[in-house]
């Protein structure tokens, strides 16, 4: 590129040190043409001091000789000088001996002209080296810049980091049975693993991936972590939760943001396991070291599709006390080692095959002997769940838990509300029913305690009343599912004459103390209510009939069967 020298010399300060008032005032004056600005001393301390004033000096340009020194004595003194930013020096003298000459660069010449000075070589030695001074002080504004932003990036990601930290603590339980291992990549993990106990003691799990990793993939992730939390705790099934995280991602987060997911629920008193898996590597229901079901991605990830072609059905699987379920994100499975190998399902299956007791600890090393590092190039997370271990919520669960919590200053109240057609297929009466059940004061303990009952009499009303499903088909090989199959058939042609109806009356007696009545009632043709309930333990049609049973103070079914009213009293 050929730039002129006037081009570089605009508002550019010469700083001319030379005894000879002569050559000073010409070397001056021929700067001056050029379009510099210049500055003329002509002793080595008067030099000094104009430096140390603090004037602008872009370039000094130095006569070896002078009065009261030397050119090389200028430059120790200089180096010693309190100055922040030393100007490039152009040494000017009649020396042209090479050890001379490498004497002075050592000492920090920036360039040397030889007397009789060139004018025209030395317009070009001083616009070269006002260029660099230029490129210098940019580089130096550059760094400045880069580190305030780096100051300012890292004090924002604090507290992000913050934020996203507190968000998960406070939507997040320490459960036992639930065990997870998450290493991100980066100071923010894409990558959340969630669990919760709904009203109704069920455990509900979440393993999500958001799309990349970082920061970016942290705040995709957020949202799903609120809904999550705030679903569960109102006493949500699957399906509307996946179905609002989707909406929502779907309607606030850019096209190519999204988040696989796998959420699970366990009905731990009804041995039955329901996940859906969206966009996920697959999952598994393990026991003794053997693969007893794999839980394929059956679904796209959230935030994809739009509502009306959003799939948010689950997959049900009887499960046994001595398995344990098994997930991962792809973090884990697309790890590659120094050769580029991915660690692979089959790598996973192996490990989990050697049946080890400590599945999470054997396979977190077993990931780090074929990666060779710590730095994994994604998140990586897994989770292992034992029902086993699971607290019994429902089972503690007791009359004597809620006496006296039905407080004899409430005053009496009465709601009902009524379900009918599709809406029945994401049957959320007992939500609803919580929901005003905390509004109205009630304390969390009998919440659950109502949640479980209202769960389990709605339950069976939509699928013995309205749907005439056999439970006795659970009790078949393959029977669970033959049941949920033919379920599903069976929601999916519900009109708006199938219907269910709840209501809740609190009776305030001076006798017999507060008496809480709940009654459902659907628009089947009525079925034989207890006799499902009257088989031994090991039945699954009738464990949750009992639970009803052992809760409530009575229980009245009506004629023809469609029709079932439970009081719960505190005396």
């Amino acid at each position: 590129m050929n730039i002129r020298v006037e081009q570089i010399a605009f508002n550019h300060c010469i700083l001319v040190v030379d005894d000879d008032l002569l050559l000073n005032e010409l070397f001056c004056q021929f700067l001056q043409e050029k379009g510099f600005l210049t500055r003329g001393e002509t002793s080595l301390s008067d030099a000094i001091s104009s430096i140390e004033s603090g004037k602008p000096v872009d370039l000094i340009l130095l006569d070896y000789q002078l009065g009261d020194g030397t050119g090389l004595e200028f430059l120790e003194r200089l180096s010693r000088a309190n100055i922040e930013n030393v100007p490039p020096v152009i040494m000017v003298s009649t020396h042209e001996d090479p050890d001379f000459l490498e004497k002075c660069f050592s000492s920090g010449v920036a360039d040397y002209v030889i007397k009789p000075v060139n004018l025209s070589l030395l317009a070009l030695k001083v616009s070269s080296l006002i260029r660099s001074v230029e490129l210098q002080r940019l580089i130096s504004l550059q760094n400045f810049e880069l580190a305030r932003f780096k100051q300012d990036a890292e004090r924002e990601e604090a507290v992000a980091k913050f934020t996203y930290e507190y968000l998960l603590r406070q939507n997040n339980q320490k459960i036992q049975g639930v065990n997870i291992w998450l290493k991100p990549s980066s100071s923010f993990s894409g990558d959340i693993a969630i669990a919760k106990v709904s009203p109704g003691g069920d455990l509900y799990f979440l393993l999500a991936d958001a799309t990349g990793h970082g920061l970016s993939a942290a705040i995709t992730v957020m949202p799903v972590v609120s809904i999550f939390d705030t679903m569960v705790a109102k006493g949500f099934d699957i399906q509307p939760i996946v179905i609002e995280m989707n909406r929502k991602l779907e309607r606030d987060t850019p096209h190519d943001r999204f988040v696989a997911a796998v959420v699970i629920h366990i009905q731990k008193n009804e041995h039955k396991i329901h996940v859906w898996n969206g966009g996920m590597p697959p999952a598994y229901w393990i026991s003794k070291g053997e693969v007893i079901h794999k839980f394929k991605s059956q679904h796209m990830a959230l935030g994809i599709l739009e509502d009306n072609s959003f799939d948010a059905n689950v997959e049900t699987l009887a499960i046994s006390d001595s398995g344990y379920f098994f997930a991962c994100s792809d973090g884990l499975l697309e790890q590659e080692n120094a050769e580029g190998e991915c660690f692979s399902q089959e790598r996973l299956l192996n490990v989990i095959r050697s049946d080890p007791s400590d599945l999470l600890d054997v396979l977190g090393a077993t990931l780090f002997e074929h990666a060779q590092t710590e730095s994994y190039r994604d998140d990586v997370s897994f989770c292992v769940i034992r029902p086993d271990g699971l607290p019994c919520y429902a089972n503690t669960a007791s009359l004597n838990a809620i006496e006296g919590s039905i407080k004899e200053e409430f005053s009496s109240f009465s709601w009902q509300v009524r379900m009918s057609g599709k809406k029945l297929a994401h049957c959320e009466l007992s939500p609803l029913c919580n929901k005003f059940l905390q509004s109205v004061g009630m304390d969390q303990k009998s919440c659950q305690i109502i949640f479980l009952v209202v769960t389990e009499m709605v339950s069976n009303a939509l699928d013995h009343g309205v749907l005439r499903l056999d439970s006795g088909l659970k009790e078949e090989p393959e029977g669970f599912t033959r049941y949920f199959q033919e379920r599903e058939e069976r929601l999916a042609k519900l009109t708006n004459a199938d219907a269910i109806e709840l209501s809740l009356r609190l009776e305030l007696s001076n006798a017999g103390g507060p008496q809480l009545v709940v009654t459902v009632e659907d628009t089947g043709d009525g079925f034989d209510f207890f006799g499902k309930a009257s088989g031994g333990d090991d039945l699954l049609s009738g464990r949750g009939l009992k639970l009803i049973k052992s809760l409530a103070q009575s229980v009245e079914i009506f004629p023809p069967g469609n029709r079932i009213q439970v009081v719960i009293s505190t005396h």
